[in-house]
């Protein structure tokens, strides 16, 4: 398939034409677009946040044309545009942003085929600087790292069904279809291949990836979401995360004329996994979808999580997992045990009788909300599925820093974990976004075990007016799926002062940023979350705790060349990223969008 091309693209040749035109689109969409809102008439209207003027958000009705952006040029107010970025072929997923050692900031964007390379140092003048084409199955994840003045970006390569991939190439197990990735991008403009790596026990490829260093030593956590090879045998739920040690110091710049070690061994290597035991879940719909990893943020050395690292994995209707990796097999803190371990993964290709070390759980979360009423948890265990609009744990991610919320009635720093599902067709709502304390703990046996709480959730304030898919009975409409379903977010904490506080005080703010597909980007505020009573009416809160929202538009959406997806929609977010001030957005249909929050502007980099 050829490069796309976007049906309109005069309009992003004269950027500050498209700000102007996007401005004065905001300003007649609020009065234009009425016509497609449904039913509020349950909402008080006397609480609704100010952000909400223009009314319902969430446009659908067989009045409304999702792939037709002139039908959503909404916006809080307080979300300015700055730029963007057209198309990757033959479609967008994730993104990472990151400084260069050289000082300029670049994105680095999933495009299903390729990634793209953009220089978004200038956030209101972006330019594509570099393209990488991956031969192989869809690349959906990126993760950039830097090692000793190299920078690297890890890909995947993943086939969701067998028989489906974008391109449709290859079949399951096939090594050179579904393996990980590691690319030099030191030179933006050419970068290259450096290694793959095939991990037999997970044969339909990894998902998503997450780099975390341990004791400076680069590790990669690989989310293999098996759909129907699950290690029943010694117990363990279908797929895991994957654990592999990059081999930067050794290996990683084999291919460079004149750098020690070239030449020597992969670069990519398995040590280990984490996985859920069977039996600590409620059945249902089980594997891992997404995970974080952060080194304790406490600096409490009493605390016996001081100085460890924790993985925090999303396990769909097996709810969060915590996992303990401190002690990953490591090449200077237990030779002893990572060479050999190395060698039979190695030599296993990574098969789990050849491939034994297990990362422990150390906590686990499955409460979730309770829309029936029936004192159980809705999820499809007990009935009451819906889409997964409850259960469907899709994304975890603690938060960057604890914080001190003794202003809000909460004794002692706090350490929070944010838990967003993803909804694949529902009879009301659009899917949950829990915000959890994680910060008390037992121990059991000598060993730490977390246990998490539910502070409060938070879901789009419009969302029990809306379903979608073919369980919408409003509108049953199969094509709907996912409309506008959470996807990622990234979270954020702010030092603030008289002048720069925006929520209770306390000299902090929390934020968080989530990528809503057909919905935009939605901000909500941490802290109005936390002061709320869990017994508060829930639509009053989730208007209170929102800050502000945006629906990328400007061109109309590009239809997925795909034998898996159909959509066509703009927007369809499938990640937000925030950074220096400034929010990243990556559409899967139209391109990547740079924007900006009002009172985000004190944080950009100087």
């Amino acid at each position: 398939m050829g490069e796309q091309t976007l049906e309109n693209p005069v309009k992003f040749e004269n950027k500050e034409m498209l700000i102007l035109i996007t401005t004065i689109l905001v300003v007649i969409s609020v009065v234009s677009t009425s016509v497609f809102f449904l039913d509020n008439s349950e909402i008080d209207e006397g609480t609704v946040n100010s952000i909400f003027s223009g009314g319902d958000p969430l446009l659908q009705g067989d009045e409304h044309d999702h792939r037709n952006a002139s039908q959503h040029n909404l916006s809080s107010g307080n979300i300015e545009f700055l730029d963007f970025e057209p198309l990757t072929n033959p479609g967008n997923a994730e993104i990472q942003v990151a400084t260069a050692p050289d000082g300029r900031t670049y994105v680095y964007q999933a495009g299903w085929s390729e990634f793209h390379i953009t220089d978004v140092t200038d956030p209101r003048n972006i330019t594509q600087v570099g393209k990488y084409y991956d031969p192989n199955t869809q690349v959906l994840d990126v993760k950039y790292l830097e090692y000793d003045g190299r920078e690297y970006v890890i890909t995947q390569n993943q086939l969701i069904d067998p028989g489906y991939a974008d391109p449709n190439v290859g079949e399951w197990s096939d090594p050179f279809q579904v393996s990980v990735n590691l690319i030099d991008v030191t030179n933006k403009t050419q970068p290259f291949h450096v290694d793959s790596w095939y991990d037999a026990d997970h044969p339909s490829g990894p998902h998503n990836l997450y780099t975390h260093m341990i004791d400076n030593e680069w590790y990669i956590f690989v989310a293999n979401p098996d759909y129907d090879d699950c290690d029943t045998a010694v117990g363990e739920a279908c797929g895991g995360v994957t654990i592999a040690h990059l081999n930067l110091q050794g290996s990683a710049a084999r291919l460079l004329d004149g750098v020690q070690s070239s030449g020597v061994g992969h670069t990519v290597i398995k040590v280990g996994e984490y996985e859920v035991n069977w039996a600590s879940t409620n059945g249902g719909w089980i594997y891992i979808h997404d995970m974080t990893v952060q080194l304790w943020p406490g600096n409490d050395t009493d605390d016996p999580r001081h100085g460890r690292t924790y993985l925090y994995g999303s396990y769909w209707e097996a709810g969060l997992r915590i996992a303990d990796v401190s002690d990953v097999p490591h090449p200077t803190n237990s030779p002893q045990l990572y060479v050999p371990l190395a060698t039979t993964c190695k030599a296993g290709l990574g098969n789990p009788l050849m491939c034994r070390w297990r990362a422990p759980e150390v906590g686990q979360w499955m409460e979730f909300s309770d829309f029936d009423n029936d004192g159980l948890p809705d999820s499809g265990t007990n009935g009451n599925e819906n889409g997964g609009r409850s259960s469907y744990i899709h994304y975890t991610e603690p938060f960057p820093e604890m914080v001190d919320a003794s202003h809000l009635g909460y004794e002692g720093k706090r350490h929070l974990t944010l838990a967003a599902t993803e909804v694949l067709s529902t009879s009301v709502g659009t899917g949950m976004i829990y915000l959890l304390d994680t910060t008390e703990y037992k121990m059991e046996n000598g060993n730490v075990r977390f246990l998490p709480e539910l502070i409060h959730d938070w879901e789009i304030p419009y969302a029990h007016d809306h379903c979608y898919g073919a369980d919408c009975q409003a509108h049953p409409s199969a094509e709907e799926w996912l409309l506008f379903s959470p996807h990622n977010l990234d979270s954020e904490y702010f030092i603030t002062d008289d002048e720069t506080d925006n929520s209770h005080g306390g000299g902090w703010d929390g934020r968080v940023y989530i990528s809503h597909y057909h919905a935009g980007l939605w901000i909500i505020d941490i802290e109005t979350l936390m002061a709320a009573d869990k017994e508060d009416n829930n639509t009053d809160v989730h208007f209170d705790a929102t800050v502000g929202y945006y629906l990328p538009h400007g061109v109309d959406g590009t239809q997925l060349d795909s034998d898996y997806y159909d959509f066509g929609w703009t927007p369809f977010l499938w990640a937000a990223e925030w950074q220096d001030g400034i929010t990243y957005a990556s559409c899967i249909t139209t391109g990547l969008y740079v924007m900006q929050l009002d009172i985000d502007v004190p944080y950009m980099k100087s």
